[in-house]
């Protein structure tokens, strides 16, 4: 399997949210392999949203918290531990920590540098 694992810093987007983005080519067998690891996220840890709809999710959420309006809390598809985006240029998993780092890694332990 072909991916490129990217720690998440400042210069990235949804850092405030998670620790890693694996990114999977757009070309060859990218899609496929990024669509197989999709399957197994959701098997493992439930569905997530895409990213995009993670964060307006959350953060509108966060909006009504603050006025304490009922059925406010996290619905069950914003996944903490991950969630994705399938851009025109790249494909890729956020991850929430070094713990499904590792998970991934013990999955799938081949990475191209």
């Amino acid at each position: 399997m072909k991916y490129f694992v990217k720690q998440l810093d400042g210069r990235y987007a949804h850092n405030n949210y998670f620790d890693y983005c694996i990114d999977f080519p757009r070309n060859q067998f990218g899609p496929v392999e990024f669509h197989t690891v999709m399957c197994w996220l959701i098997e493992t840890y439930g569905y997530s949203a895409e990213v995009r709809d993670f964060m307006w999710i959350r953060n509108m959420l966060a909006k009504r918290q603050q006025f304490k309006v009922p059925d406010s809390d996290s619905p069950p598809f914003v996944n903490r531990q991950w969630s994705w985006t399938n851009g025109t240029n790249n494909l890729r998993v956020y991850l929430k920590s070094e713990k499904e780092l590792s998970f991934f890694k013990l999955k799938w332990p081949h990475e191209n540098t």
